[in-house]
């Protein structure tokens, strides 16, 4: 759980999917006094979670919907009237396998939800907010990567989160956390909750970034160029 009031009243909102992970970013975001929206394709209506009151809503958005996503953010600020924060959820699955015997349509899917979605929504929430207001971007890795076709995706994810950085500084943060090579899944699941609070709350304080790994023992910038 995060600690108590270190992001009080600031709006979050959380794209994507990543099953346990997801939940653990959006129950520390919470734990940390943020107001939190959270997408989901299987949402009817904006649904606030009762036993939170209105810190945490529930917005339908179908995957790569452009006009659902412009819903989003407007309901967001309609509710929370600011959005301070965007982190990007980016899912993996565990499968290996050879890019020379990849279906090519499959490799499509995976660079439109890996790189394309992710700038999607950072576009929507830096042109409706950030370019005033200023405000922080996380794209998160939700899982330990080990197949062809996602790693080339997240690398080119990795390089737009980069530029990106360089572009919108020093107005709006930049940041990426992918997990070390040598940390399993459940470890990573333990402290990518955490990184990512100390990632949105201490501007800075971790170093420039914009790209971080998280090892078993803590979690670092690294140049990757």
């Amino acid at each position: 759980m995060g600690r108590v009031g270190l992001l009080s009243g600031r709006g979050v909102l959380v794209t994507g999917s990543g099953g346990p992970v997801a939940e653990s970013v959006v129950d520390q975001l919470l734990g940390s006094g943020a107001r939190v929206a959270v997408t989901d394709a299987l949402a009817q209506a904006p649904n606030p979670t009762p036993a939170l009151g209105s810190r945490r809503l529930v917005l339908p958005c179908g995957p790569d919907n452009p006009a659902e996503q412009s819903a989003v953010v407007e309901t967001l600020l309609e509710r929370f009237g600011r959005l301070d924060h965007l982190v990007n959820l980016v899912p993996t699955s565990p499968e290996a396998g050879s890019l020379m015997e990849c279906d090519p349509s499959a490799l499509r899917d995976i660079v439109q939800r890996h790189l394309a979605t992710p700038l999607a929504w950072i576009q929507r929430g830096y042109w409706r907010w950030m370019a005033a207001h200023g405000g922080s971007v996380v794209n998160v890795v939700t899982g330990v990567v080990g197949n062809g076709m996602q790693d080339a995706a997240l690398a080119g994810l990795i390089q737009l989160t980069e530029w990106l950085a360089a572009e919108l500084a020093p107005d709006v943060d930049l940041y990426m956390v992918v997990p070390g090579t040598m940390l399993d899944s459940a470890a990573y699941q333990g402290g990518v909750a955490q990184a990512l609070s100390d990632l949105l709350a201490d501007r800075g304080r971790l170093g420039p970034g914009p790209v971080f790994v998280l090892t078993d023992a803590s979690i670092r910038p690294v140049n990757v160029a």
